[in-house]
């Protein structure tokens, strides 16, 4: 009878024991303050995992589309880059900015701060203040920490655990289901909630850093002109993200809250037109 129970309050300490742990775990790694909202959220991926992943989906991004070589211009868009994370609310990661070799028009965010733009997308840019409306948006997305918080949702708790072991062991060939996780999820778009919530960032970022916010409509407005065009390399683009007036009317209300005088706020067409306007419109050489 005394082994016997024993054994019993053994098994009970055990179970007693793994729930401590586990609420350890979850308050120590997954509790925090949203950047942007401030309230309390739970997070299983930490930020240190989040830039690993980022790193590795970024690799796998590099590899598809292959980078442009034009050190002018990567200097110029890295320049931007930077004023705008500058004032965003997450300045504990570094964020990179490389503009990939595809005529395809977009851009997108791989978690941890590696921001890709397209040089299709530049060509169709008319100034500075456009450019930094859309890598505000894209810096949003990571701010926001879209692509962690799906990856929680589509994995779970368990291989959450489990990508934590990867990591630690830095084998980067078992990373391959959470990356290439990610990297469809950055071709095929977020949520419309998502895209709504980076769309605002997209006009408060430039604002901080001194463009005129009003680049962000501009270049919906150019995109919505575009939609009436045969689908080709602009189809993914469109079928990824919500329809592009609501998404205008969204952030013209926005505007319409915010003062801001105009007057003195950054354009810079000249340069940014000096820097892309050779950029090739057809696919890369192979």
């Amino acid at each position: 009878m005394e082994d016997g129970l024993r054994f019993k309050e053994g098994n009970s300490m055990k179970k007693l024991l793994n729930i401590v742990l586990l609420v350890s775990f979850v308050f120590l790694v997954g509790c925090a303050a949203h950047p942007v909202t401030g309230k309390r959220e739970l997070r299983l991926v930490s930020t240190k995992q989040e830039v690993a992943l980022g790193k590795a989906t970024a690799q796998q991004v590099v590899k598809q589309f292959g980078v442009y070589d034009d050190p002018k211009l990567h200097e110029y868009i890295n320049e931007v880059g930077q004023k705008l994370a500058n004032v965003c609310e997450r300045k504990e990661i570094t964020y990179y900015f490389t503009v990939l070799d595809t005529p395809m028009v977009n851009a997108f965010a791989a978690p941890g701060g590696f921001i890709f733009v397209t040089r299709g997308i530049l060509r169709e840019m008319d100034d500075e203040a456009q450019l930094a409306g859309v890598m505000a948006h894209e810096i949003g997305h990571v701010v926001w920490r879209h692509g962690a918080k799906r990856l929680e949702k589509a994995f779970g708790y368990s291989a959450i655990i489990l990508l934590g072991e990867i990591l630690t062991k830095k084998d980067l060939s078992q990373l391959r289901q959470y990356t290439n996780f990610l990297f469809s999820l950055m071709l095929l778009g977020y949520s419309r909630k998502n895209e709504f919530e980076a769309d605002n960032s997209g006009v408060r970022y430039p604002l901080a850093a001194g463009y005129n916010p009003k680049g962000m409509t501009e270049f919906f407005e150019k995109l919505k002109a575009m939609e009436k065009k045969p689908p080709t390399k602009f189809e993914n683009l469109f079928r990824s993200h919500p329809p592009t007036g609501d998404r205008i009317e969204r952030i013209q209300l926005y505007l319409e809250q915010v003062e801001f005088e105009e007057t003195g706020l950054v354009r810079n067409q000249e340069k940014f037109k000096s820097l892309t306007q050779n950029l090739p419109a057809e696919e890369p050489k192979k």
